[in-house]
């Protein structure tokens, strides 16, 4: 009976001392956050006693899978608003925007007409072109920077999951060996709380999920399904530069075979999940579609304001020059990995006829048919545009093709493979590359080239009127101030029948260029006469007489004359900019109405992350309490329990000494 009072006693002190000590290390791990609370769990043997106990971690598993998702989301769209907030706040500064340097400069074009022949108004014209240019160069170069912060941020990123991917092997490998005992690798559950700990860390990089291995190993699979983590090895994750894109790095799965060979798998963007997919998604869906919109604005703005400058006439009585530079806007269509011929491209802005040009990038695939190639606009991951058209066109190479329907132009050189690929970026770099291409105030052309009066000697009551001045191509003689002698100058009405009138235009060198017979409109006379794409129109307003002549001629001296001026001043409030490369070619947004639509956009999907990052946070806290409820260290609960593994600690003593007594009862009764 002593014998079993002592067994009993011994297994009690035993027991409780396990329990005293896995107390101690729950207070001594309070602040621990790592830590997951532990508890000793008593078990009966089949004769009554206590027979052993176990240290079991309080954890829920539930709970601990939620808090890793939770983690993720969080960690997604902080990272997504700490870059998407910082773009947000500079699109919208005054003194940091394009907006408000664009604004000065018609501003300042305005004051030009109140008076053109100021060459002081003129010289402040060129200064706010030269700030707007600036602007548009210093936010995209800022751009750019953000690129190369995001590709270093996912390489970075990379080296770290591939640690913490190394260490979870390893630590898969240490609790395996443990076989649920503590052993040389440490005690079981400080390795699975360094285990778990190691999934927190990379679930603030990467949206995963796990599944336990009878082992006891862990396998990690990617939000997509893809391993990262095997129950024997794993899997290195790597940032590497997309196909063709040199500039948009990926993040890749690689496995590496006991042949040397290397097998890699991508993981789709929306698929990364965590930090690692809050930094693609703003570079991709915020980061690049800002900077592609902003060179497609500058575009069209310096276009179409080199567009109209020309067909001015400037303070020396010259027809006006290009204001903007955009020939380093032209950029090289980078080809596909796999291509297997030797085909180059080039791709530039089909200057004077660039309205349709998109802010997607295009994609270029040469045919089986001999010379065609198809171009169709993409999304930033390679997807064609919703909507979007495809283009054929048919050039031999080498060659130049203009593709009016995008507003740019190729130049074939080499010789492409049916099936070869390239990528055309033409706005992505475009805001960076204009500059200003005049430096001369005189050089702004406020005035038309031409003027128009009615004939001395006229006997109706009507006048004539400029139309349009058209792109400048055969009708000037810019060396001797006037017209050239094949232009149409003088308009004659030759006869009336009714409210019909019969015309001939006349050219500088009186030969007829054409008739007009029984027209009741009088409006596009050189139109009517049919002469061909007309450097210039008018038009006769009111009821001529017959013999009535209306002249045009050179406008020399015009300097008092702000009519192109005010044509260029009119562009910004006219319909320029061409929406989306999945929508019609004709433009429907004026220069304000495409920034503030790239402003909106960049402030809805700011506003709307801020939302789901503040639900995202909400929900993580509750889980957080429920994961803390079961597995977090309560010091009150602590203490209590101290006191009573301490009592019970002392009761089985007291049985070892009551065990003795008797014992020693039992050998004095036998002297």
């Amino acid at each position: 009976m002593s014998f079993d009072l002592l067994n009993i006693g011994k297994n009690g002190i035993l027991a409780h001392q396990q329990s005293l000590q896995t107390t101690g290390k729950n207070i001594n791990n309070t602040n621990t956050d790592s830590y997951v609370r532990e508890r000793t769990e008593y078990f009966e043997s089949s004769y009554g006693g206590l027979e052993r106990v176990r240290v079991q971690r309080m954890i829920d598993e539930f709970s601990n899978r939620q808090l890793r998702t939770d983690i993720s989301k969080v960690s997604y769209y902080e990272a997504n608003l700490q870059q998407a907030e910082q773009l947000d706040t500079l699109l919208g500064d005054s003194t940091t925007n394009v907006a408000s340097s664009v604004e000065s400069f018609f501003n300042t074009l305005q004051d030009a007409n109140n008076d053109p022949g100021s060459v002081t108004a003129r010289q402040l014209v060129l200064a706010e072109a030269d700030a707007m240019t600036t602007k548009f160069n210093d936010f995209s170069q800022y751009l750019d920077q953000q690129k190369d912060i995001i590709n270093d941020r996912l390489t970075l990123s990379t080296d770290r999951i591939n640690s913490i991917s190394e260490n979870l092997a390893e630590l898969n490998s240490k609790i395996q060996s443990s076989a649920g005992k503590n052993s040389d690798n440490g005690d079981i559950n400080a390795l699975l709380n360094k285990r778990d700990e190691q999934l927190r860390q990379l679930a603030e990089l990467v949206q995963f999920s796990t599944v336990e291995q009878k082992s006891g190993a862990v396998t990690v699979n990617l939000k997509n399904g893809q391993p990262l983590v095997l129950e024997d090895g794993r899997f290195n994750a790597v940032a590497v530069k997309s196909n063709p894109d040199t500039e948009r790095l990926e993040m890749v799965l690689q496995k590496e075979h006991g042949d040397g060979k290397k097998s890699e798998f991508y993981v789709p963007t929306d698929e990364v999940g965590g930090s690692v997919g809050g930094y693609l998604e703003y570079r991709d869906e915020v980061l690049m579609p800002t900077q592609k919109r902003l060179g497609q604005l500058a575009i069209r703005i310096a276009d179409s304001m080199n567009t109209q400058n020309q067909k001015g006439m400037d303070l020396d009585n010259q027809l006006g020059r290009k204001i903007f530079d955009l020939t380093k806007t032209e950029s090289e269509a980078i080809p596909y990995s796999d291509n297997g011929g030797t085909g180059e491209i080039s791709v530039s802005v089909l200057e004077g006829d660039s309205k349709s040009f998109p802010s997607e990038n295009l994609r270029i695939t040469k045919t089986g048919n001999p010379d065609e190639y198809e171009i169709v606009p993409i999304n930033s991951d390679g997807t064609v545009v919703s909507g979007a058209d495809t283009i054929t066109v048919t050039q031999a190479s080498p060659g130049t093709v203009d593709i009016v329907e995008l507003g740019i132009s190729l130049d074939l050189t080499g010789t492409a493979n049916a099936g070869d690929q390239f990528l055309a970026k033409p706005a992505e770099s475009a805001a960076s590359e204009i500059s200003l291409a005049i430096r001369r105030p005189e050089d702004i052309a406020l005035a038309n080239p031409i003027r128009v009066k009615d004939g001395m000697d006229n006997q109706g009551a009507a006048a004539i009127e400029i139309a349009a001045i058209n792109t400048p191509d055969s009708y000037y003689d810019t060396t001797n101030n006037t017209l050239l002698d094949s232009a149409p100058a003088r308009i004659e009405v030759t006869g009336q029948t009714g409210n019909a009138y019969d015309l001939e235009v006349f050219a500088k060198d009186g030969t007829s260029l054409g008739t007009i017979t029984g027209t009741t409109d009088l409006n596009g006379i050189l139109d009517q006469a049919s002469l061909a794409n007309p450097d210039y129109e008018v038009d006769i307003n009111g009821e001529p007489a017959v013999g009535d002549e209306y002249l045009i001629e050179y406008n020399t001296n015009g300097f008092d004359d702000n009519s192109n001026g005010q044509s260029m001043a009119d562009l910004q409030r006219q319909q320029l900019v061409r929406r989306s490369g999945g929508e019609e070619a004709e433009p429907t947004m004026t220069f304000n109405e495409s920034y503030g639509r790239l402003v909106s956009d960049v402030g809805s999907r700011v506003s709307q992350n801020r939302v789901l990052r503040d639900s995202a946070e909400a929900i993580k806290s509750q889980t957080e309490a429920l994961y803390d409820s079961q597995a977090g260290v309560n010091l009150e609960e602590e203490a209590a329990n101290l006191i009573q593994y301490q009592q019970a600690y002392t009761a089985s003593a007291r049985i070892i000494t009551t065990s003795q007594t008797v014992f020693d009862t039992l050998l004095n009764s036998l002297r």
